[in-house]
């Protein structure tokens, strides 16, 4: 009898060792498969420090995964993004480039089904450097004007895409409000980068001196003191 035991109870460890793999494998199984479509990122990777792209491309693209629903329902769209190699991208110009689904790192159990929009359109350009004049705006009202105005330093060295910056010849400061007080004035600025061009100051980052005359016209400035009298002796 003690024999017995003996043989049956390794059978008996395989036995709750086969009952426990059945087990797990239905947890995991036992839902079936399904597919899930969710919006991730589009991450550009590898681009060279010398080019840019200069198009709008999608900030994300919608992406369909099948697989086991026990995955998919833990499956969490921040943890996923759709790489974009652009290492190879060495000069100026437009190209389609594929969305690979085998590019895409996925739990195990789960694949690509699809991707929305499968391809994208990107134009390359070369980034340079160039020097322009500085150009002061002012934001006045109506019968203050200004006069003698410098700028220092007169030039401004912006780095950017080449094809916005081949025409570019002034680039003017943000608009400036000044006391409304006739004489002198000093001040300082930035510049005002074309916005959404990826367009920015190469040097002098501490900004640029403004300075100049402010004065008002003299029909306007006597109408203001007419006013001003009118009021005192009312």
């Amino acid at each position: 009898m003690h024999k017995m035991l003996t043989l049956l109870k390794p059978l008996a460890l395989y036995a709750w060792a086969i009952l426990i793999a059945v087990i797990l494998w239905v947890q995991v199984h036992g839902e079936g498969e399904g597919s899930l479509s969710m919006d991730v990122a589009l991450q550009v990777q590898g681009l060279p420090d010398n080019m840019v792209i200069v198009n709008n491309l999608p900030n994300q693209v919608r992406l369909t995964v099948k697989g086991l629903q026990a995955r998919l329902k833990v499956l969490q769209a921040e943890d996923i993004f759709v790489p974009l190699n652009a290492r190879d991208l060495s000069n100026p110009g437009v190209i389609k480039r594929p969305l690979n689904p085998e590019d895409i790192h996925l739990p195990a159990g789960l694949v690509v089904e699809s991707i929305q929009p499968d391809r994208v359109q990107l134009q390359i350009d070369r980034i340079v450097t160039r020097t322009v004049a500085v150009h002061p705006q002012f934001d006045l009202p109506q019968g203050w004007h200004v006069k003698a105005v410098s700028v220092e330093p007169v030039l401004a060295r912006l780095q950017g895409p080449e094809v916005w910056l081949e025409s570019l010849n002034t680039v003017e400061t943000v608009p400036l409000r000044l006391e409304l007080k006739a004489g002198s004035f000093e001040l300082k600025a930035n510049i005002a980068t074309p916005a959404g061009k990826a367009v920015h100051l190469e040097k002098n980052k501490g900004g640029f001196v403004v300075r100049g005359a402010l004065f008002q016209d003299t029909v306007e400035a006597n109408s203001t003191d007419d006013l001003k009298l009118q009021g005192v002796t009312q």
